[in-house]
Parts: structure tokens; sequence; C-alpha cells
């Protein structure tokens, strides 16, 4: 099977502001773990509850942020994925219709489902590919950042760990898999 490469635009704004909210949904869930456990450690020892006020609103947004951004991340970052569709079937047919002339039809629409198959690849590997690893990648870096200005030597093992995770881990298993 091949693959047909088509030359599209970079989807831009929309595909931007989708990192940004998968991160922010990101973000919000470390927070909501943070915020839940100091919560529940805290009320263990039975303080009065207006000191634990900011805390348990701070568990309520976070969990709401979340569950918010994550639905805004979905909803644009498909809406994105699926204008890219549609410009890539565009471009796809305007120069299959060039070369119609000279292919002859198969009856069974298998070049043109394999065309086509190759043209939703191109979403998925934004929706799927990009866009997760885009998002994480913010998240991980806003993480690494607040834990170096609480404590830089907490910062620079985090940053070590995530290095380790995200960059070492994939090259080990890529290089197994070989």
């Amino acid at each position: 099977m091949t693959t047909t490469t088509v030359n599209v635009r970079r989807p831009g704004v929309r595909l931007g502001l989708a990192v940004l909210a998968g991160s922010g949904a990101l973000i919000c869930g470390i927070a909501l773990m943070a915020t839940s456990a100091w919560l529940i450690s805290r009320a263990s020892q039975h303080p009065p509850v207006l000191y634990l006020m900011v805390a348990i609103v701070s568990v309520r947004a976070f969990g709401m942020g979340r569950g918010v951004l994550r639905y805004a991340e979905r909803l644009v970052s498909h809406d994105a994925a699926l204008r890219l569709l549609a410009r890539t079937r565009v471009r796809v047919f305007e120069r299959l219709a060039d070369l119609a002339p000279a292919v002859r039809p198969s009856g069974d629409g298998g070049p043109l489902g394999v065309v086509l198959d190759n043209a939703e690849g191109v979403a998925d590997r934004w929706l799927r590919g990009v866009l997760p690893m885009a998002s994480a990648a913010v998240a991980c870096g806003a993480a690494v950042v607040l834990e170096w200005w609480l404590l830089p030597s907490a910062g620079a093992v985090l940053l070590a760990a995530l290095l380790a995770g995200g960059l070492a881990a994939p090259l080990l298993a890529a290089s197994g898999a070989r």
C-alpha cells in the first residue's frame, strides 16, 4: 500500500487553541489531584472549616475547569481537523480530476478509497499524535516552571524525570522494536 502525501497549509490558530485548552485541562487535572490530596490530609487534622474553604472551592473549580477545557479542546481540535480534512480532500479531488481522462475506472473504487484513507490519516495525525504531545509538553513545562520556582532542586528532578520518561523511554522502545 502506498501513502500519498498532500501539501496542506498549517491549520494555525484553531490547533493552537486546542493545544492551549488541552494543556489547561491537564494542568487543572494536576492541580485537582494536588489540591484534593492536601484537602484530605488537612481535613484529617479537624481544623475549623473556614481554614479549608479555599481548598474546597479550588477542588470544585479545578474539577469543573478540567471538564470544560477538555470539552473545548475536543471541540476546537475536531473542528480544525475536519476543516483540514475538507481542504485535503478538495485538493486531492482537484488533482484527481486532472488525471481522470487517463485513469481507467476499476468499478470497486479501490484506488480512490486508498487516497481518501490517506487524506483521513492527515487529520488523524493531528488529533491522535501532534495535539496530545504538544498539550502534554506545555503542561509538563508549566509543572517544571512552577516546581522550579517553589524548590529549584525538585524542579531539576522533575525535569530529569520528564525527559527520561518523555524522550529516553520512547527512543529505547523504538530501538528495541527494530
